[in-house]
């Protein structure tokens, strides 16, 4: 603490304020990135193309939405560098994490040059730019050996009364890239055409890249702006030879049609979900699970987590020396080990127990901790999980003339009684310890989901989604299981599709088969 004599207030002594690229799509953050999130105190964010960063800070952190969008600001540039001074200020880590790169049009500078004119310490992260990643995951190289030795990165919207040099831009034989340009497609095309710019010029816009409503319109510099009229944002314009090429798998460059108005969209999608879009709301884990599963099977998925875990350590009792440890997701396992490695417990204690899942994606997580499963059920459900644990319970100890094991259950503070009931019948002993809990997750703007499919990775996911996150017409619902079914129908007064087997598998199935049905 250091005291202003000019004034005789007690002055904090500022840390110092993280600006962080979060790249432009799922996964494309950068570890160190990661580790900024995890040490934040305040989290000053834009709009976010993968919303699951929200859950990677720390519960106690406070997170203030400062996003922006073409024409709906939420904050003007100046208070949200106002907010970053006076977080900084009071001692407090403020990560500023903006969507791409930081100075790639984020305005990063101006934070950066408004800081450290109050001696606010500055650490930059990169982002990964949607000018390079978007035409990329596209099959689009922004340079290509024989086709554009250069790269010219442009805004499509510019400050007041400045603009940029368009017959420069003409005159260039690299490719062109225009962010933030869909509004402005006819006066950029016009420019660049009036300045010499052949209207034959190869050209496509991407829009919402990385994203399930993804998509890519193409043409040429003198069609492609009557052909994207009414392309929604946000999107690119990409211009030159290389704006021809789609190099993802699955896709020919050899036979792309260039006349006006063909479409030269070739995507890499396969399998009984190709072209279906789905939204997934959850946990972080799980929506991060089920999209690996919905996309295997050709889906493109838009992940939207609305709930968090925290941990209950403090819930977690001594290691058993014997008996069974009973897991119901692949968090109680996440939570339980990790209290066993800050507590410095050896994993030899466990050497006398024996452990039952709830299903196999559950088993897999605590084989990811080098154990395996002694017991999974045939049908993944809490009822089942009890019945045939308590089952092989008796029979053992009848067989061996031995006391009936234990049971500790670790799991969700709100578990399905299900599993209990079945224990209890049996009269099998256990002690149930809720040792995490899910809660809403903070920060999440409201949206409209357009995708073909919703799913709702819980009955809690469906109570906190439902305020923010809302389907349009036609949007089929799909719930992991009964309990969240149940919460969908008395929530809406629907029926939803619900899957038969509670895995990200089994939603997987259970939208093929609708899919199908829908198709035939």
């Amino acid at each position: 603490m250091t005291h202003d004599l000019n004034n005789g207030r007690n002055t904090k002594k500022p840390e110092k304020v993280i600006l962080l690229g979060a790249g432009c799509g799922r996964g494309m953050l950068t570890r160190e990135g990661l580790a900024a999130l995890e040490q934040a105190e305040v989290l000053v964010y834009d709009d976010l193309i993968d919303p699951s960063l929200l859950a990677a800070v720390p519960s106690s952190c406070r997170k203030i939405y400062a996003g922006k969008r073409s024409g709906a600001h939420a904050r003007p540039q100046e208070e949200i560098q106002q907010i970053l001074i006076e977080e900084a200020e009071k001692g407090q880590l403020v990560v500023r994490l903006k969507g791409g790169d930081s100075f790639v049009f984020g305005r990063g500078g101006e934070e950066i040059l408004a800081l450290k004119e109050r001696g606010i310490p500055v650490t930059v992260i990169p982002g990964v730019s949607s000018c390079i990643a978007v035409p990329e995951h596209f099959g689009i190289p922004v340079t290509h050996r024989g086709s554009a030795q250069s790269f010219t990165v442009v805004t499509g919207h510019t400050a007041e009364g400045t603009d940029e040099n368009y017959e420069a831009l003409a005159n260039l034989r690299g490719t062109l890239v225009f962010l933030m340009g869909i509004r402005s497609l006819q006066r950029i095309t016009e420019r660049l055409i009036s300045f010499g710019k052949d209207k034959d010029t190869p050209s496509a816009v991407l829009t919402k890249g990385f994203s399930a409503e993804e998509g890519r319109i193409d043409g040429t510099l003198g069609t492609i702006a009557a052909l994207a009229e009414h392309a929604p944002t946000p999107g690119i314009l990409v211009v030159g030879e290389t704006a021809a090429m789609d190099l993802r798998p699955g896709a020919s460059s050899d036979t792309m049609d260039l006349r006006p108005g063909a479409d030269l969209c070739r995507l890499a999608d396969s399998g009984p979900l190709s072209g279906c879009t789905v939204t997934v709301t959850g946990t972080p884990g799980f929506t991060e699970r089920a999209a690996l599963v919905l996309e295997k099977q050709g889906a493109r998925v838009d992940l939207q987590p609305c709930m968090e875990i925290l941990p209950l350590p403090e819930n977690i009792p001594a290691v058993p020396e014997r008996g069974w440890i009973v897991f119901t997701s692949a968090n109680g396992i996440r939570v339980f080990f990790r209290h066993l490695f800050e507590t410095g417990t050896d994993l030899r204690a466990l050497a006398r127990v024996r452990f039952a899942c709830i299903g196999t994606g559950t088993a897999e997580a605590l084989r990811k901790q080098g154990f395996q499963a002694d017991l999974i059920p045939r049908h993944f459900t809490a009822k089942a999980l009890g019945e045939e644990l308590g089952k092989q319970i008796s029979e053992e100890s009848v067989k061996q003339q031995t006391e009936i094991e234990p049971v500790l259950i670790l799991r969700a503070e709100t578990g399905s009684p299900a599993l209990t009931e079945e224990l209890k019948k049996l009269r099998i002993p256990y002690k149930d310890c809720a040792v995490y809990r899910t809660s809403p997750l903070e920060g999440m703007r409201s949206r409209e989901i357009t995708t073909d499919y919703i799913v709702y990775g819980s009955a809690g996911c469906v109570n906190a989604s439902f305020p923010v996150l809302k389907p349009a017409e036609g949007v089929t619902p799909v719930c992991i299981g009964e309990y969240a079914a149940k919460a969908f129908r008395e929530k809406t007064g629907k029926e939803p599709l619900t899957a038969k087997i509670s895995t990200a598998e089994g939603i997987a199935e259970a939208i093929c088969a609708d899919r199908k049905e829908k198709t035939l």
